[in-house]
């Protein structure tokens, strides 16, 4: 596909002037299309030594270089929770950028409305690092859990979820609580039309980057769950795209109120926890599966939050708590991750 991979971009560039060494590029999934493959084998997820399971993805190889403690840190990119979904399974911390706050020059496109950056860490004081690295601005003086107002929004982010996801973020919210953080539900019912706006942007936008007359004579390379992404879409008007694309800023707007009134929200990251790999064993289960385990991380991208998954303490299997803010707000963001997972880790 010449003429499609691109030059180093400049957020590698600023890594290697702070100092970072690149040591290598990990596991992704096909043009970052969910989180399981069939033609390329997926990684492990090191959460379980005798249990193949999903380490989730796009950025699935990134999570599990981190979980496994090969890198300090690990890049990522989020485009629907492909930082904060393989971050929450693999029981690691994931910053999913604003979409904004860096060039994405350099980044293999798969929507360019809604990619953005990220970063798979061990805690948020190396998150903090990683964006400081980059030019981002500090987290500045610390917050206490206390003054913190943290909206719990609804519907669809607390819906049938696993039995190991809900005790963790029952224990969260009451963790929360105790240390003084008002909690407080949030109505959200733009939520409900996230899916079809996302579903007529993303894969539509990746055919347009690729060529639709390339892709159809490529159908039969790609992976399965590639071929069932692009042949749902290959026949869209290309205008269907452009009218999503302003039915989304509209949506943007009138979301903007519930974003703005609370400091963040608060949710599952994913509302499963890793299962085995082998029950996305056919095409049919593996893309309900990416559904599902993106179900609570797409939200940010379409209404233009920054956000992060951070790893629940004393989970069997690992579990993310979820912390989303307004664009532009990843310093106020990182400072609330902190205060957060200081309050979650601390004993009693």
């Amino acid at each position: 596909m010449s003429g499609i991979v691109r030059a180093e971009g400049p957020l590698i560039h600023a890594l290697k002037r702070s100092g970072a060494i690149i040591l290598g590029k990990t596991w992704t999934s096909e043009f970052a299309l969910g989180g399981i493959n069939f033609i390329q084998r997926v990684p492990w997820n090191p959460c379980d030594p005798e249990v193949h399971r999903t380490p989730g993805g796009s950025s699935g190889g990134s999570a599990v270089a981190m979980a496994a403690g090969l890198c300090a840190f690990a890049l990522g990119t989020d485009t629907g929770g492909s930082v904060r979904m393989p971050a929450a399974l693999c029981g690691v911390f994931g910053h999913k950028f604003s979409a904004g706050a860096f060039s994405i020059a350099g980044i293999f496109p798969l929507s360019p409305t809604l990619d953005s950056p990220g970063v798979l860490t061990a805690g948020c004081d190396d998150a903090i690092t990683v964006w400081q690295a980059l030019g981002g601005s500090a987290p500045g003086t610390d917050i206490a859990v206390r003054d913190l107002t943290l909206g719990i929004p609804a519907p669809v982010f607390h819906d049938e979820l696993d039995p190991e996801v809900a005790r963790a973020i029952a224990f969260a919210h009451e963790r929360l609580a105790q240390r003084g953080a008002r909690i407080v539900p949030i109505e959200v019912p733009e939520v409900l039309e996230f899916e079809a706006l996302f579903g007529r942007i993303v894969p539509v936008e990746l055919v347009e980057i690729l060529g639709r007359e390339r892709v159809r004579r490529s159908l039969d390379v790609f992976d399965p769950v590639t071929k069932g992404r692009f042949t749902a879409v290959l026949n869209a008007a290309p205008t269907d795209s452009v009218a999503a694309t302003r039915e989304l800023a509209a949506l943007r707007q009138r979301v903007l109120p519930a974003v703005k009134a609370c400091d963040a929200w608060i949710t599952p990251t994913a509302p499963l926890v890793p299962g085995p790999l082998s029950l996305c064993d056919s095409l049919g289960a593996a893309l309900a599966w990416n559904r599902r385990a993106l179900r609570n991380t797409r939200p940010g991208n379409v209404f233009d939050q920054c956000g992060v998954s951070l790893p629940l303490p004393q989970t069997p299997l690992p579990v993310g708590l979820q912390i989303l803010c307004p664009a532009m707000a990843d310093a106020k963001l990182l400072a609330i991750a902190r205060a957060v997972e200081s309050a979650l880790n601390s004993p009693e």
